[in-house]
């Protein structure tokens, strides 16, 4: 029995002969999604991505063209080689800039069908929904300065991404971007402990664990006086082996004014001067001195919550742990799906075009991964052979761009040559070319040769 054969023949015992039919339907239909579910010629007429179909007939082409400028190094004359070669359509390499710059409004409005449909797709939860907050910076090609913002809100329980928005930098992280429904748990950063933040989510009805500054949240104690932090963080242990100080704090918003749980363990003593050796390396580039509260508070991890009292303390911190899950998404898809590496330098439309292909591909990945963890969901909660979720991406990226863009044969290739010279010659040149002259070294040369 060839491996081909063993595979299935393994898939068919789990399921059986109809439940590997199902397997494979469940899978594929994540891939056919994008065009059978979000309407993709109906959008992209909307969108006026593909108003004239001359060479490009299709929405399905287009899109194929998009994510090959997305997922692969091909400059964009061997995008239209590439094109031209499968049969996608014949265009030059002004044509192909054009119908990419003219697609980031259709590729918005698949992004968004994409996270809509997902939340459609995945049940109520028989517990409590817990959801991470998080942002990432991103640069174009040769610039040292950050151009983009994406924020993230990832859903624990379904292990995927539920929201997202990509801002300038203009726009901060804030949790008021969110929209969250009661009793669901937020974990956010301290770039988000702030009044404006900790008001929306107690506006919704949410609970949180979001990690907070010495200064950034201003705490009141049971008589309304302000509270030092950094006051009390002299007084509790500074041995992480001890359990976590809290203390019941208060705080004052234009909703009213609310009791807070704040908890406080402080961190390796190895890691902690990492951190101050950091803070006081940014403020000598900055030629400003620095706080002596803030080395203070660099030894411990704080939080403020607003969990009822049958959560603990350890487990709080516990529960804030699993914010990192959301961090590994940022890794996955910047290492991965190379998010941050914006080939363009200046065109900053095409640019935006490249992370919306790019986002695009990360949740229709995210779907795949998704229908795979239900067809197989023992797999994906094994302690002792925890699954990992790089080399499965890995290996979905992969099917993906097979399944997507094709891989063409030899008989395409010699077939499309005759079109190909527009793609992969020189444009016309003053300085002779020595390659071109090889078959005439003898004549060049004369005697000598």
């Amino acid at each position: 029995m060839n491996g081909t054969a063993e595979c299935e023949g393994r898939v068919e015992e789990k399921f059986g002969s109809e439940g590997t039919a199902k397997a494979a339907a469940e899978v594929n239909k994540a891939i056919q999604c994008l065009e059978t579910r979000l309407d993709l010629e109906g959008s992209a007429q909307n969108c006026g991505a593909l108003i004239r179909r001359r060479e490009i007939k299709s929405a399905r082409n287009l899109l194929r063209f998009i994510l090959l400028y997305a997922l692969t190094e091909f400059s964009l004359p061997l995008i239209g080689a590439w094109g031209t070669i499968m049969g996608w359509g014949s265009l030059n390499k002004n044509a192909v800039r054009k119908r990419l710059r003219n697609s980031s409004a259709w590729l918005g409005r698949l992004v968004v069908l994409m996270l809509l449909r997902g939340q459609m797709q995945v049940p109520q939860h028989a517990g409590t929904r817990v959801r991470l907050i998080d942002a990432s910076v991103i640069a174009m090609a040769g610039n040292q300065k950050a151009n983009w913002r994406l924020h993230l809100s990832f859903d624990l329980s379904a292990g995927r991404v539920d929201g997202l928005a990509l801002t300038s930098l203009h726009e901060g992280e804030r949790l008021t971007r969110w929209s969250f429904a009661p009793n669901e748990i937020c974990l956010a950063d301290r770039y988000y402990g702030v009044l404006s933040g900790i008001g929306h989510l107690f506006a919704s009805g949410a609970l949180f664990v979001v990690r907070i500054g010495w200064q950034n949240l201003p705490l009141q104690d049971q008589d309304g006086q302000p509270i030092s932090i950094a006051t009390w963080l002299r007084i509790i242990s500074s041995d992480p082996a001890a359990q976590p100080a809290e203390a019941r704090v208060w705080v004052r918003l234009p909703q009213g004014r609310f009791p807070l749980r704040l908890v406080a363990r402080a961190i390796p003593f190895e890691k902690a001067e990492q951190k101050r050796k950091a803070i006081l390396k940014v403020a000598k580039h900055d030629h400003r001195k620095v706080d002596e509260r803030s080395l203070l508070a660099a030894g411990f991890v704080m939080v403020v919550s607003n969990l009822p009292d049958t959560w603990t303390s350890p487990q709080i911190l516990a529960l804030y742990r699993f914010r990192w899950q959301v961090e590994l998404v940022f890794k996955r898809l910047k290492s991965l799906l190379t998010l941050d590496h914006l080939r363009v330098t200046q065109d900053r439309e095409l640019a935006q075009v490249f992370l919306l292909a790019k986002i695009l591909v990360a949740l229709l990945l995210a779907e795949t991964q998704w229908h795979l963890s239900l067809l197989h969901s023992d797999g994906f909660i094994d302690p002792q052979r925890p699954l990992s979720l790089w080399r499965l991406t890995q290996l979905l990226l992969q099917f993906f761009r097979t399944s997507l863009l094709g891989v063409p044969s030899w008989l395409d290739l010699i077939a499309a040559w005759p079109k190909l010279s527009r793609y992969i010659c020189d444009p016309p040149r003053q300085r002779p070319s020595q390659f071109a002259h090889r078959p005439n070294l003898g004549a060049l040369y004369g005697a000598a040769w």
